[in-house]
């Protein structure tokens, strides 16, 4: 990559290392059908491995698993989704289906981890952002304006 174009391209994420929370309606609602799907000790792998990887979000946000879903400047935070693979499986992020949605704040150096889903949890009625959206307006009031 160029100079020029490395200059160009936008930052939202700071090169730090965040502090990860796991939501208590992901955990409920999401987790515990990938621990049903999977056998446990993959599943508690490929947890570890997306907290490991959000520490190090910077590192990821110019790749093609991080989505920037919406970034306010003015707070210095967003929403985010990550495509990730469960471990022992063959099927790359993309394909898996594997999404975590995260709130991160760069000011606090904090993210929480809102969802946790395969597309066989998203409505067939609507696209995935906005069922996304729809998820955090109705379980995350605190996100809302980010909706």
């Amino acid at each position: 990559m160029n100079l020029l174009t490395w200059k160009s391209l936008k930052m939202f994420i700071d090169d730090i290392i965040f502090k990860v929370e796991l939501s208590t309606y992901a955990e409920k609602h999401f987790c515990k059908s990938f621990l049903k799907k999977y056998k446990t000790k993959k599943w508690l792998e490929t947890r570890r491995t997306i907290f490991i990887t959000l520490e190090r979000a910077f590192s990821f946000q110019n790749t093609t698993l991080l989505d920037n879903i919406k970034f306010a400047q003015e707070n210095n935070a967003g929403i985010f989704k990550l495509d990730f693979r469960v471990a022992g499986t063959n099927s790359s992020p993309k394909k898996s289906g594997n999404r975590v949605v995260f709130f991160l704040c760069n000011n606090t150096g904090h993210i929480k981890i809102l969802l946790v889903y395969g597309k066989d949890h998203c409505q067939k009625k609507s696209s995935e952002t906005q069922w996304i959206l729809n998820q955090i307006k109705n379980n995350f009031p605190e996100y809302k304006t980010f909706c």
